[in-house]
Protein backbone atom coordinates (compact mmCIF):
# COMPACT_ATOMS: atom_id res chain seq x y z
CA UNK A 1 0.00 0.00 0.00
CA UNK A 2 1.37 3.42 -1.02
CA UNK A 3 1.04 6.09 1.68
CA UNK A 4 0.89 9.70 0.42
CA UNK A 5 1.53 10.95 3.93
CA UNK A 6 4.69 8.85 4.19
CA UNK A 7 5.81 9.93 0.73
CA UNK A 8 5.55 13.63 1.65
CA UNK A 9 7.31 12.98 4.95
CA UNK A 10 10.19 11.19 3.25
CA UNK A 11 10.55 13.85 0.56
CA UNK A 12 10.75 16.60 3.16
CA UNK A 13 13.28 14.50 5.07
CA UNK A 14 15.38 14.13 1.91
CA UNK A 15 15.29 17.88 1.28
CA UNK A 16 16.48 18.57 4.82
CA UNK A 17 19.33 16.07 4.64
CA UNK A 18 20.48 17.38 1.26
CA UNK A 19 20.39 20.97 2.48
CA UNK A 20 22.39 20.01 5.56
CA UNK A 21 25.03 18.38 3.37
CA UNK A 22 25.19 20.85 0.48
CA UNK A 23 23.85 24.26 1.56
CA UNK A 24 24.49 24.51 5.30
CA UNK A 25 28.32 24.65 5.14
CA UNK A 26 28.13 27.58 2.69
CA UNK A 27 25.47 29.37 4.75
CA UNK A 28 27.62 29.25 7.90
CA UNK A 29 31.04 29.90 6.40
CA UNK A 30 30.07 32.69 4.04
CA UNK A 31 28.57 34.51 7.03
CA UNK A 32 31.49 33.75 9.41
CA UNK A 33 29.32 31.81 11.85
CA UNK A 34 30.70 28.98 14.00
CA UNK A 35 27.40 27.85 15.49
CA UNK A 36 23.75 28.40 14.62
CA UNK A 37 21.25 27.85 17.43
CA UNK A 38 17.65 27.90 16.27
CA UNK A 39 15.40 27.92 19.32
CA UNK A 40 11.78 26.82 19.12
CA UNK A 41 9.16 26.69 21.82
CA UNK A 42 6.35 24.21 22.28
CA UNK A 43 3.05 25.98 21.53
CA UNK A 44 4.67 28.82 19.56
CA UNK A 45 4.78 27.79 15.85
CA UNK A 46 8.10 28.52 14.16
CA UNK A 47 8.42 29.39 10.43
CA UNK A 48 11.41 27.01 10.07
CA UNK A 49 9.81 23.99 11.72
CA UNK A 50 9.34 22.15 8.43
CA UNK A 51 12.88 23.06 7.36
CA UNK A 52 14.52 21.83 10.55
CA UNK A 53 12.10 19.98 12.78
CA UNK A 54 9.44 18.02 10.92
CA UNK A 55 9.82 14.44 12.10
CA UNK A 56 10.43 15.56 15.68
CA UNK A 57 8.10 16.09 18.60
CA UNK A 58 8.92 18.87 21.03
CA UNK A 59 9.06 17.47 24.56
CA UNK A 60 6.92 19.07 27.26
CA UNK A 61 8.22 18.67 30.80
CA UNK A 62 7.05 22.27 31.38
CA UNK A 63 3.77 22.42 29.44
CA UNK A 64 2.51 25.76 30.80
CA UNK A 65 5.37 28.06 29.82
CA UNK A 66 6.32 26.01 26.79
CA UNK A 67 9.43 23.86 26.77
CA UNK A 68 12.32 24.83 24.54
CA UNK A 69 14.01 22.84 21.80
CA UNK A 70 17.30 23.85 20.19
CA UNK A 71 18.42 22.86 16.70
CA UNK A 72 22.17 23.45 16.74
CA UNK A 73 24.58 23.42 13.82
CA UNK A 74 28.31 23.65 14.53
CA UNK A 75 31.17 24.16 12.11
CA UNK A 76 33.93 21.99 13.58
CA UNK A 77 36.26 22.31 10.60
CA UNK A 78 35.34 19.24 8.57
CA UNK A 79 33.35 19.13 5.33
CA UNK A 80 30.27 18.14 7.29
CA UNK A 81 28.49 20.49 9.70
CA UNK A 82 27.63 18.80 13.00
CA UNK A 83 23.86 18.75 13.66
CA UNK A 84 22.27 18.37 17.08
CA UNK A 85 18.77 18.54 18.56
CA UNK A 86 18.39 19.38 22.22
CA UNK A 87 14.98 18.98 23.84
CA UNK A 88 13.11 16.99 21.17
CA UNK A 89 12.47 13.39 20.23
CA UNK A 90 12.75 11.87 16.76
CA UNK A 91 9.52 10.26 15.56
CA UNK A 92 10.92 8.39 12.58
CA UNK A 93 14.62 7.86 11.84
CA UNK A 94 17.21 10.38 12.95
CA UNK A 95 16.10 13.29 10.76
CA UNK A 96 19.64 13.81 9.54
CA UNK A 97 20.87 14.80 13.00
CA UNK A 98 24.01 13.40 14.66
CA UNK A 99 23.19 14.11 18.29
CA UNK A 100 19.90 14.15 20.24
CA UNK A 101 20.09 15.38 23.85
CA UNK A 102 17.86 16.69 26.61
CA UNK A 103 17.15 20.38 27.24
CA UNK A 104 19.38 20.53 30.29
CA UNK A 105 22.45 19.62 28.23
CA UNK A 106 22.55 22.89 26.29
CA UNK A 107 25.16 24.82 28.29
CA UNK A 108 27.69 21.99 28.42
CA UNK A 109 27.15 21.19 24.74
CA UNK A 110 27.97 24.76 23.69
CA UNK A 111 30.93 25.10 26.08
CA UNK A 112 32.56 21.95 24.72
CA UNK A 113 32.59 23.51 21.23
CA UNK A 114 33.76 27.03 22.22
CA UNK A 115 32.10 28.93 19.30
CA UNK A 116 33.22 32.51 18.65
CA UNK A 117 30.09 33.65 16.76
CA UNK A 118 26.73 32.11 17.62
CA UNK A 119 23.86 32.98 15.28
CA UNK A 120 20.37 32.85 16.77
CA UNK A 121 16.91 33.36 15.29
CA UNK A 122 16.43 37.06 15.96
CA UNK A 123 16.27 39.70 13.22
CA UNK A 124 15.06 43.19 12.52
CA UNK A 125 15.28 42.48 8.80
CA UNK A 126 13.65 39.13 7.95
CA UNK A 127 10.43 38.05 9.67
CA UNK A 128 11.17 34.36 9.16
CA UNK A 129 14.47 34.79 11.06
CA UNK A 130 12.87 36.58 14.01
CA UNK A 131 10.95 33.81 15.79
CA UNK A 132 12.86 33.97 19.09
CA UNK A 133 10.64 35.57 21.72
CA UNK A 134 12.00 38.09 24.22
CA UNK A 135 11.54 35.71 27.14
CA UNK A 136 13.17 32.88 25.22
CA UNK A 137 16.12 35.15 24.43
CA UNK A 138 16.54 36.01 28.11
CA UNK A 139 16.39 32.33 28.97
CA UNK A 140 19.02 31.48 26.35
CA UNK A 141 21.36 34.20 27.64
CA UNK A 142 20.96 32.94 31.19
CA UNK A 143 21.57 29.30 30.28
CA UNK A 144 24.62 29.97 28.11
CA UNK A 145 26.22 32.48 30.45
CA UNK A 146 29.46 34.27 29.63
CA UNK A 147 31.44 34.38 27.44
CA UNK A 148 28.91 32.81 25.07
CA UNK A 149 26.02 35.18 25.81
CA UNK A 150 28.15 38.03 24.44
CA UNK A 151 28.84 36.13 21.23
CA UNK A 152 25.23 35.99 20.04
CA UNK A 153 24.49 37.52 16.62
CA UNK A 154 21.54 37.50 14.24
CA UNK A 155 21.07 34.40 12.08
CA UNK A 156 19.18 36.39 9.44
CA UNK A 157 21.73 35.95 6.64
CA UNK A 158 22.43 32.33 7.57
CA UNK A 159 18.70 31.61 7.33
CA UNK A 160 18.37 33.59 4.08
CA UNK A 161 21.20 31.62 2.49
CA UNK A 162 20.03 28.28 3.89
CA UNK A 163 16.54 28.75 2.53
CA UNK A 164 17.44 30.56 -0.68
CA UNK A 165 19.86 28.02 -2.17
CA UNK A 166 17.75 25.16 -3.44
CA UNK A 167 18.72 21.50 -3.74
CA UNK A 168 17.47 19.34 -6.61
CA UNK A 169 14.63 17.73 -4.64
CA UNK A 170 13.29 21.18 -3.71
CA UNK A 171 13.50 22.29 -7.34
CA UNK A 172 11.59 19.19 -8.44
CA UNK A 173 8.90 19.78 -5.81
CA UNK A 174 8.64 23.44 -6.76
CA UNK A 175 8.29 22.60 -10.44
CA UNK A 176 5.44 20.23 -9.60
CA UNK A 177 3.76 22.86 -7.43
CA UNK A 178 4.10 25.43 -10.22
CA UNK A 179 2.62 23.06 -12.79
CA UNK A 180 -0.31 22.25 -10.50
CA UNK A 181 -0.90 25.97 -9.92
CA UNK A 182 -0.71 26.66 -13.66
CA UNK A 183 -3.25 23.96 -14.48
CA UNK A 184 -5.66 25.14 -11.80
CA UNK A 185 -5.55 28.79 -12.81
CA UNK A 186 -5.88 27.98 -16.52
CA UNK A 187 -8.92 25.78 -15.77
CA UNK A 188 -10.36 28.62 -13.70
CA UNK A 189 -10.03 30.96 -16.70
CA UNK A 190 -11.92 28.75 -19.13
CA UNK A 191 -15.47 27.94 -20.23
CA UNK A 192 -15.40 25.02 -17.81
CA UNK A 193 -15.77 27.51 -14.95
CA UNK A 194 -16.73 30.86 -16.50
CA UNK A 195 -20.03 31.34 -18.30
CA UNK A 196 -20.43 34.91 -19.59
CA UNK A 197 -23.33 36.81 -17.99
CA UNK A 198 -23.61 34.20 -15.21
CA UNK A 199 -20.30 33.63 -13.36
CA UNK A 200 -19.03 36.17 -10.83
CA UNK A 201 -15.48 37.01 -9.76
CA UNK A 202 -16.23 35.45 -6.39
CA UNK A 203 -17.46 32.21 -8.00
CA UNK A 204 -14.03 31.69 -9.58
CA UNK A 205 -12.26 32.37 -6.29
CA UNK A 206 -14.35 29.85 -4.33
CA UNK A 207 -14.01 27.23 -7.06
CA UNK A 208 -10.22 27.29 -6.99
CA UNK A 209 -10.22 27.07 -3.18
CA UNK A 210 -12.33 23.91 -3.43
CA UNK A 211 -9.88 22.43 -5.94
CA UNK A 212 -7.05 22.89 -3.46
CA UNK A 213 -9.06 20.96 -0.89
CA UNK A 214 -9.37 18.05 -3.32
CA UNK A 215 -5.56 17.93 -3.44
CA UNK A 216 -5.52 17.22 0.29
CA UNK A 217 -4.33 20.72 1.16
CA UNK A 218 -6.33 23.10 3.30
CA UNK A 219 -6.17 26.58 1.77
CA UNK A 220 -5.33 29.57 3.94
CA UNK A 221 -8.34 31.90 4.09
CA UNK A 222 -6.51 35.15 4.82
CA UNK A 223 -7.43 36.39 1.34
CA UNK A 224 -9.90 35.33 -1.29
CA UNK A 225 -7.96 35.88 -4.50
CA UNK A 226 -10.28 37.00 -7.31
CA UNK A 227 -9.67 37.82 -10.96
CA UNK A 228 -9.08 41.50 -11.79
CA UNK A 229 -10.75 43.11 -14.78
CA UNK A 230 -8.17 45.06 -16.81
CA UNK A 231 -10.67 46.44 -19.32
CA UNK A 232 -14.34 45.92 -20.13
CA UNK A 233 -15.98 46.91 -23.39
CA UNK A 234 -19.43 46.87 -21.71
CA UNK A 235 -19.08 47.61 -18.01
CA UNK A 236 -18.04 50.62 -15.96
CA UNK A 237 -14.63 49.85 -14.42
CA UNK A 238 -15.79 50.83 -10.93
CA UNK A 239 -18.44 48.09 -11.09
CA UNK A 240 -15.82 45.47 -11.97
CA UNK A 241 -14.19 45.74 -8.54
CA UNK A 242 -17.15 44.12 -6.76
CA UNK A 243 -16.83 40.41 -5.86
CA UNK A 244 -20.34 39.99 -7.30
CA UNK A 245 -19.36 41.41 -10.68
CA UNK A 246 -20.60 39.12 -13.47
CA UNK A 247 -18.19 38.44 -16.34
CA UNK A 248 -19.32 39.92 -19.64
CA UNK A 249 -18.25 39.48 -23.23
CA UNK A 250 -15.38 41.81 -24.11
CA UNK A 251 -13.85 41.60 -20.63
CA UNK A 252 -10.04 41.38 -20.46
CA UNK A 253 -8.83 40.19 -17.07
CA UNK A 254 -6.03 38.55 -15.16
CA UNK A 255 -5.82 36.23 -12.17
CA UNK A 256 -2.97 36.35 -9.63
CA UNK A 257 -2.93 33.16 -7.59
CA UNK A 258 -0.77 30.70 -5.70
CA UNK A 259 -0.90 28.26 -2.81
CA UNK A 260 1.37 26.37 -0.46
CA UNK A 261 2.34 22.70 -0.27
CA UNK A 262 5.40 20.73 0.88
CA UNK A 263 6.85 23.79 2.64
CA UNK A 264 6.78 25.71 -0.66
CA UNK A 265 4.54 28.41 -2.11
CA UNK A 266 3.68 29.53 -5.66
CA UNK A 267 2.67 32.90 -7.13
CA UNK A 268 1.69 33.21 -10.82
CA UNK A 269 -0.61 35.20 -13.11
CA UNK A 270 -2.69 34.29 -16.14
CA UNK A 271 -4.66 36.55 -18.48
CA UNK A 272 -7.93 35.84 -20.31
CA UNK A 273 -10.36 37.52 -22.72
CA UNK A 274 -14.05 36.75 -23.19
CA UNK A 275 -14.76 36.83 -26.91
CA UNK A 276 -17.69 38.95 -28.10
CA UNK A 277 -20.04 36.99 -30.34
CA UNK A 278 -18.63 36.59 -33.83
CA UNK A 279 -15.01 37.22 -32.76
CA UNK A 280 -12.31 34.55 -32.72
CA UNK A 281 -9.30 36.43 -31.29
CA UNK A 282 -8.35 39.40 -29.16
CA UNK A 283 -8.24 42.75 -30.99
CA UNK A 284 -4.95 43.33 -32.86
CA UNK A 285 -3.97 46.17 -30.52
CA UNK A 286 -4.40 43.93 -27.51
CA UNK A 287 -2.32 41.21 -29.14
CA UNK A 288 0.40 43.74 -29.93
CA UNK A 289 0.41 44.91 -26.30
CA UNK A 290 0.69 41.30 -25.13
CA UNK A 291 3.53 40.60 -27.55
CA UNK A 292 5.34 43.67 -26.23
CA UNK A 293 5.06 42.20 -22.74
CA UNK A 294 6.61 38.94 -23.89
CA UNK A 295 9.40 40.85 -25.63
CA UNK A 296 10.09 42.71 -22.39
CA UNK A 297 10.11 39.40 -20.52
CA UNK A 298 12.92 38.15 -22.74
CA UNK A 299 14.92 41.31 -22.03
CA UNK A 300 14.30 40.73 -18.33
CA UNK A 301 15.40 37.12 -18.58
CA UNK A 302 18.64 38.09 -20.33
CA UNK A 303 19.45 40.61 -17.58
CA UNK A 304 19.44 38.38 -14.48
CA UNK A 305 22.63 36.53 -13.58
CA UNK A 306 24.12 34.80 -10.55
CA UNK A 307 26.82 36.76 -8.70
CA UNK A 308 25.29 40.23 -8.82
CA UNK A 309 23.35 41.97 -6.09
CA UNK A 310 19.64 42.59 -6.53
CA UNK A 311 20.35 46.34 -6.73
CA UNK A 312 22.98 45.98 -9.44
CA UNK A 313 20.65 43.71 -11.38
CA UNK A 314 17.81 46.24 -11.18
CA UNK A 315 20.00 48.92 -12.79
CA UNK A 316 21.01 46.53 -15.60
CA UNK A 317 17.37 45.63 -16.22
CA UNK A 318 16.44 49.31 -16.52
CA UNK A 319 19.20 49.98 -19.05
CA UNK A 320 18.29 46.90 -21.08
CA UNK A 321 14.59 47.81 -21.16
CA UNK A 322 15.42 51.28 -22.48
CA UNK A 323 17.88 49.87 -25.04
CA UNK A 324 15.12 47.55 -26.29
CA UNK A 325 12.82 50.50 -26.95
CA UNK A 326 10.71 50.43 -23.79
CA UNK A 327 10.07 53.13 -21.21
CA UNK A 328 11.49 51.81 -17.93
CA UNK A 329 9.14 52.59 -15.05
CA UNK A 330 11.21 52.30 -11.88
CA UNK A 331 8.57 52.11 -9.17
CA UNK A 332 9.98 53.39 -5.88
CA UNK A 333 6.72 53.05 -3.97
CA UNK A 334 4.93 49.76 -3.40
CA UNK A 335 1.57 50.07 -5.24
CA UNK A 336 -0.16 48.22 -2.41
CA UNK A 337 0.94 50.71 0.25
CA UNK A 338 1.93 53.96 -1.47
CA UNK A 339 -1.26 55.34 -2.94
CA UNK A 340 -2.13 52.72 -5.56
CA UNK A 341 -0.92 51.75 -9.00
CA UNK A 342 -1.78 54.92 -10.87
CA UNK A 343 -0.08 57.19 -8.34
CA UNK A 344 3.21 55.29 -8.10
CA UNK A 345 3.30 54.67 -11.86
CA UNK A 346 2.88 58.36 -12.66
CA UNK A 347 5.44 59.28 -10.01
CA UNK A 348 7.97 56.99 -11.69
CA UNK A 349 7.20 58.42 -15.14
CA UNK A 350 7.64 61.96 -13.81
CA UNK A 351 11.01 61.00 -12.30
CA UNK A 352 12.18 59.53 -15.61
CA UNK A 353 10.85 62.28 -17.80
CA UNK A 354 8.85 61.73 -20.99
CA UNK A 355 9.48 63.04 -24.51
CA UNK A 356 6.90 63.17 -27.34
CA UNK A 357 8.62 60.24 -29.07
CA UNK A 358 8.05 58.11 -25.95
CA UNK A 359 4.26 58.31 -26.17
CA UNK A 360 3.83 55.24 -28.39
CA UNK A 361 6.23 53.06 -26.43
CA UNK A 362 5.30 50.29 -24.02
CA UNK A 363 6.05 51.23 -20.42
CA UNK A 364 7.60 48.40 -18.41
CA UNK A 365 8.23 47.81 -14.72
CA UNK A 366 9.48 44.75 -12.86
CA UNK A 367 9.01 43.14 -9.47
CA UNK A 368 11.08 39.96 -9.38
CA UNK A 369 10.46 39.26 -5.73
CA UNK A 370 11.72 36.31 -3.77
CA UNK A 371 9.49 33.25 -3.47
CA UNK A 372 10.07 29.71 -2.32
CA UNK A 373 8.87 28.56 1.06
CA UNK A 374 5.90 30.87 0.61
CA UNK A 375 4.54 32.65 -2.43
CA UNK A 376 4.13 35.85 -0.40
CA UNK A 377 6.69 38.47 -1.32
CA UNK A 378 6.28 40.21 2.03
CA UNK A 379 7.54 37.35 4.22
CA UNK A 380 10.18 35.61 2.12
CA UNK A 381 13.87 35.92 2.95
CA UNK A 382 16.12 36.66 0.00
CA UNK A 383 17.06 39.09 -2.79
CA UNK A 384 14.22 40.80 -4.67
CA UNK A 385 14.71 42.89 -7.81
CA UNK A 386 12.42 45.90 -7.55
CA UNK A 387 12.73 49.62 -7.04
CA UNK A 388 10.42 49.46 -4.04
CA UNK A 389 12.22 46.55 -2.36
CA UNK A 390 15.46 48.34 -1.57
CA UNK A 391 15.76 46.52 1.74
CA UNK A 392 17.16 43.49 -0.11
CA UNK A 393 19.08 45.39 -2.82
CA UNK A 394 22.43 44.53 -1.18
CA UNK A 395 21.80 40.77 -1.21
CA UNK A 396 23.69 38.68 -3.74
CA UNK A 397 21.78 36.51 -6.20
CA UNK A 398 23.20 33.05 -5.57
CA UNK A 399 22.80 29.82 -7.56
CA UNK A 400 19.40 28.10 -7.49
CA UNK A 401 17.50 31.14 -6.23
CA UNK A 402 13.71 31.00 -6.77
CA UNK A 403 11.84 34.18 -7.56
CA UNK A 404 8.63 35.48 -9.09
CA UNK A 405 9.66 36.32 -12.66
CA UNK A 406 7.25 39.25 -12.81
CA UNK A 407 6.83 42.34 -14.96
CA UNK A 408 4.15 44.86 -15.90
CA UNK A 409 3.77 46.10 -19.48
CA UNK A 410 1.55 49.13 -20.11
CA UNK A 411 0.51 49.84 -23.72
CA UNK A 412 -2.14 51.98 -25.45
CA UNK A 413 -4.85 50.02 -27.30
CA UNK A 414 -6.03 51.79 -30.51
CA UNK A 415 -9.31 49.82 -30.70
CA UNK A 416 -10.20 51.04 -27.22
CA UNK A 417 -9.68 54.78 -27.97
CA UNK A 418 -6.08 54.66 -26.85
CA UNK A 419 -6.88 53.37 -23.36
CA UNK A 420 -3.74 51.95 -21.80
CA UNK A 421 -3.81 48.39 -20.48
CA UNK A 422 -1.23 47.20 -17.97
CA UNK A 423 -0.57 43.49 -18.32
CA UNK A 424 0.94 41.64 -15.38
CA UNK A 425 3.04 38.71 -16.59
CA UNK A 426 4.32 36.44 -13.83
CA UNK A 427 5.66 32.93 -13.42
CA UNK A 428 8.01 31.39 -10.90
CA UNK A 429 11.52 30.75 -12.19
CA UNK A 430 14.95 29.78 -10.95
CA UNK A 431 18.23 31.53 -11.62
CA UNK A 432 21.13 29.13 -12.07
CA UNK A 433 24.74 29.48 -13.20
CA UNK A 434 23.31 29.27 -16.74
CA UNK A 435 20.79 32.07 -16.21
CA UNK A 436 17.02 32.12 -15.69
CA UNK A 437 15.23 28.83 -16.29
CA UNK A 438 11.52 28.07 -16.20
CA UNK A 439 10.18 25.39 -13.84
CA UNK A 440 7.06 24.69 -15.92
CA UNK A 441 5.62 26.08 -19.19
CA UNK A 442 5.43 29.88 -18.78
CA UNK A 443 2.60 32.15 -19.83
CA UNK A 444 2.80 32.72 -23.61
CA UNK A 445 -0.77 33.54 -24.60
CA UNK A 446 -3.99 35.23 -23.62
CA UNK A 447 -6.54 32.55 -22.76
CA UNK A 448 -9.78 32.80 -24.78
CA UNK A 449 -13.24 32.19 -23.34
CA UNK A 450 -16.11 31.73 -25.79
Amino acid sequence: MVSEFRSRWERLDLIRREKFDIVLPKALRENQVDMWIHSMKLGNPDPLFKDLGIGFTLLSPQPYDGSSVYFIFTDRGSDRIERAVIGAEALYGDGGYDIILEEGDLRQFVAERTPQRIAINMSGFFAVADSLSHMEYLKLVEVLGEPYASRLVSAEHVISDFRGRRVIREIVEYGQLGETTRRLIERALSNEIITPDMTTLEDVAWWIKDQILTLGIEPIFERLFMPKILYSTQSDMVATTSPQYVFRRGDLFQYDFGFGAMNLGSDIKRTAYILPRGETAVPPGVQHAWDEGLRARQALRDSIKVGRTAGETGKIIGRNFEAAGFVFVNLTGDPAFSGGWEAVWQQALDARGMKPEDAHKTQVSTDCHCVGNTGDSEIEAGPSISGFRQGTAHLMIKPNHLFAFELFADTAIPEWDGTRVRFGIEDNAIVTEDGVQYLYPPNNRILLIH
